[in-house]
């Protein structure tokens, strides 16, 4: 059977312009009165036939374009008007380029223009296996004297429609009516081929249709096809929807062989004994999308490259909102609140005493043409970041958006694998469940479920332990506090040199690094507060070591079981060890080398200094009161004392 399309759009006047979409099927330039733009779409190699027919009453200026779509874009005033119903139809390979097009117009005038619409007709043949039209409609007819009628009128207090052409059956008769014409030239020609505007059930043919992909989505995989021709590989379909159509390949293949073997005589009757594992493939296949969470989907799929389900959704989300990109983000935004800051320090310490702006690199005499360049510098960057920021929450809303999609997607296949389940299973052990049966076809038992879904969140991404997160703060905070003094040295020299602008950098950066200094050590004296605790426990007494590296090796032992339970012992133990490592380390030459050296040399100074606070603190304790003691009093004669 050859291939049909017959697809209906309305193009309305809140999202679009009319104008505009007879620019881009034409192939013309057209000026829009709307906006005071002229609408171009580019060159094409093969440019498109275009045709307008219309009613034999309508006014002579309908068949020019730029006019016609500029009348409708006036006349219809709500901001929600619809300006012309658009008809996309496939042009049948088999008939020659001048067969396709007779055909067309034949049809276009039967159908639409004899019956008071005007037809803007477009045929593109940029590709040899698929020509076809777009057909513009206007949506309002004509009156007899060539002005605009009325759409619709008030009938017993109801609002109807003076035409056919919105009703449902209308659409059915001009799908059928073109599927006709196809036919008979068919016939004439004498192809032994048919077409058909009824869906494969209603023909009673026992086969699942695919779904049509989209423009982008069929380009993304011809692309993705030609790659894989290159590499040598076999070519996977890699959007959602063309994954989709491969599945219901698979299917049409076995309902084909079934029927062969007189086991389906019908779709019906294949649905009805479809498996467990084909319900799961349905609730996919089946899914309800608007179009903004098939385009979320699809933006998913390009960042991926590869078929979207819920793991590939996460993954894709979490890259967004941690990745390099978020990094970027924050990195620019600290860079701006830097800016900011030494430009006010600057101008409060110029309103002081002039002369100390020198500091922040502006020169005291030219502080004021300085600080105008620095203010627009500032309001570009800040302009920039907007831009920046605007088009990663776009981006990051698509793929939160898609990531929701997959949760209910992923919940329906686990309903129908546990219908019974409760409401306790998180939607990460709902995926693995799901995805365990997908792989191997068994049902894991509810009761393994969690510990199945922990293991194999271990093996897609191990979280750093509280550990880990507390020493990598430690090891940055000791790289700022290098940067610091490495920039406070710079900008020393630039001032020296008179090199003001050098001096301005080096103040931002030295600003930029305390501010990220200031964030991280809250958060690690918060760590630090938890170690502490947990140390306290351990040792039966109060840990207020205050040097991290000292209360992370000490961590560490308790872990492996290594502590002895003597603090100062271990301190001691900890600080040999470090001073060993220290001792065997090769002569450091490179800058990476003496920054590794400077940062063990810093822990064995810390070790150090806990050993002789932890001392301090055990000296202490000899002499004060326990604080946990109840005080007690007593009286004598009037007096108080205590005990």
């Amino acid at each position: 059977m050859a291939y049909f399309l017959f697809r209906t759009q309305i193009i309305s006047k809140s999202n679009r312009s009319a104008v505009a979409c007879a620019a881009y099927r034409s192939g013309e330039a057209l000026y829009s009165e709307r906006d005071g733009l002229t609408k171009k779409y580019g060159h094409r190699d093969i440019p498109p036939e275009t045709y307008i027919l219309a009613p034999k009453h309508a006014p002579e200026w309908v068949y020019n374009r730029e006019r016609l779509w500029n009348e409708v874009e006036k006349v219809e005033k709500q901001h929600n008007a619809q300006l012309a119903r658009e008809i996309i139809v496939a042009l049948p390979t088999q008939l020659t380029n001048e067969e396709q097009t007779q055909l067309l117009l034949d049809f276009c005038k039967e159908n639409f223009a004899d019956e008071g619409m005007v037809a803007d007709i477009a045929i593109h043949r940029d590709k040899k296996h698929n020509p076809h039209a777009h057909i513009m409609l206007t949506m309002r007819p004509f009156n007899e004297d060539g002005t605009w009628g009325q759409k619709r009128k008030k009938v017993n207090g109801k609002s109807v429609h003076l035409t056919n052409w919105n009703d449902k059956e209308t659409l059915l008769k001009w799908r059928k009516n073109f599927a006709d014409k196809i036919n008979e030239k068919f016939k004439e020609k004498g192809i032994d081929d048919r077409v058909s505007h009824e869906s494969y059930e209603k023909q009673g043919i026992d086969k699942v249709p695919q779904i049509r992909l989209s423009r982008e989505a069929y380009q993304y995989e011809q692309r993705m096809k030609r790659e894989a021709e290159k590499q040598g590989k076999p070519y996977e379909p890699v959007t959602y929807y063309g994954k989709l159509n491969q599945e219901i390949q698979r299917i049409n293949q076995e309902l084909k062989a079934l029927k062969q073997k007189e086991k389906v005589v019908s779709i019906s009757d294949y649905q009805e004994e479809k498996s467990l594992n084909e319900t799961i493939e349905s609730i996919r296949k089946n899914a309800s999308l608007n179009d903004v969470e098939k385009a979320s989907l699809l933006l998913v799929a390009k960042r991926a490259k590869s078929y979207v389900d819920f793991a590939v959704a996460r993954r894709v989300y979490h890259d967004l909102a941690e990745g390099n990109w978020k990094k970027k983000i924050d990195s620019q935004q600290l860079k701006l609140r830097a800016l900011k800051n030494v430009i006010n320090k600057a101008y409060h310490v110029y309103q002081q005493e002039p002369k100390q702006v020198i500091q922040y690199g502006f020169h005291p005499g030219k502080f004021n043409e300085q600080l105008r360049e620095k203010i627009a510098q500032l309001k570009e960057m800040e302009k920039s970041f907007e831009n920046e920021l605007t088009k990663y929450e776009a981006v990051l809303k698509k793929a939160e958006l898609a990531l929701e999609v997959q949760k209910r997607l992923t919940e329906e296949e686990f309903r129908v694998l546990y219908p019974h389940a409760g409401a306790d299973f998180r939607i990460e052990e709902k995926h693995h469940a799901v995805q365990y049966f997908k792989d191997t076809g068994g049902v894991l038992p509810e009761s393994e479920i969690p510990a199945y879904a922990a293991k194999k969140e271990q093996e897609i991404h191990r979280m750093p332990t509280f550990a880990e997160q507390t020493r990598n703060m430690y090891q940055s905070l000791f790289v700022l506090n290098r940067t610091i003094q490495k920039q406070s040295k710079e900008r020393m020299e630039a001032l020296k040199a008179r090199d003001f602008e050098q001096a301005f950098e080096a103040s931002r950066k030295i600003e930029q690094c305390m501010l990220r200094k200031e964030k991280m050590s809250k958060e690690l004296e918060e760590n630090k507060a938890v170690l502490q605790a947990i140390l306290s426990e351990h040792y039966g007494r109060d840990v207020s070591i205050t040097n991290t590296a000292a209360l992370l090796q000490l961590h560490e032992l308790v872990e492996r079981g290594e502590s002895s339970k003597d603090l100062e012992a271990d301190l001691r133990r900890i600080h040999v060890s470090e001073q060993q490592k220290l001792e065997r380390m090769p002569k450091p030459e490179t800058e990476a080398q003496i920054m590794e050296y400077q940062y063990r040399q810093h822990v064995a100074d810390g070790l150090l200094e806990a050993i002789e606070e932890a001392q301090r603190a055990n000296d202490r304790k000899k002499y004060e009161k326990d604080p946990t003691k109840k005080r007690q009093r007593r009286r004598y004669r009037g007096q108080e004392f205590e005990r």
